[in-house]
């Protein structure tokens, strides 16, 4: 399964560069919806070859799910990282804001 393969790769790229990238950037919302699109390509190529499944693919089919495994930790670390972000930037805004009150309150 060549063109599975080269999903894969694409998906690693894709969690790689968006490890590379910070959030703010208009390029992270893009990688993430190709990584998206990709991780659903996967997906349909792995459904079809779960339709039949025969005994000698079962190291290729338990080689997918230790790869899936690996995405998906690498997503939830990502995930995870953008969060942080998140409730940092929402934590500076209220100290921003309190800062603004007390200012303007002199």
């Amino acid at each position: 399964m060549q063109s599975l393969d080269k999903l894969n790769q694409d998906i690693v790229s894709a969690i790689q560069h968006l490890q590379k990238v910070p959030a703010e950037e208009l390029a992270a919302d893009e990688l993430v919806s190709k990584l998206l699109e990709l991780v659903e390509q996967r997906q349909l190529l792995l459904d079809n070859a779960l339709q039949a499944p025969k005994d000698e693919d079962k190291s290729f089919l338990e080689a997918q799910l230790a790869l899936t495994n690996q995405f998906t930790n690498a997503a939830v670390s990502l995930l995870k990282d953008r969060q942080e972000l998140l409730h940092l930037g929402r934590k500076s805004q209220r100290q921003l804001n309190v800062y603004k009150s007390i200012d303007s309150n002199r």
